[in-house]
């Protein structure tokens, strides 16, 4: 499933021709916000380093965003082996 955002109703106000409570694909709703930000630059926005602000959308489907820690150790794919190790008490 592809990852899909929406924008809360709340922040509506913030993206002008965004309609809110819609779900979009997270990479085209991205792309009109940047775009509106280019088109029309407002002095008290800022873009942090993600173009949708986890405050301001709501997210579904797709993969977790990169760098998002794993909600278990047993769910890590990076820890597999070193668990697995201490398990044999191999080094």
């Amino acid at each position: 499933m592809r990852r899909e955002a929406r924008l809360k109703q709340e922040y509506a106000h913030l993206y002008p021709g965004l309609e809110s409570d819609a779900w979009e694909s997270a990479a085209v709703l991205a792309d009109k916000v940047l775009a509106c930000r280019l088109l029309l630059p407002s002095g008290g926005f800022v873009l942090s380093d993600r173009a949708l602000s986890t405050g301001h959308f709501e997210f579904r489907g797709g993969l977790p965003p990169r760098g998002a820690a794993p909600a278990t150790l047993a769910a890590d794919p990076r820890a597999g082996a070193s668990l697995d190790a201490a398990l044999t008490g191999a080094d």
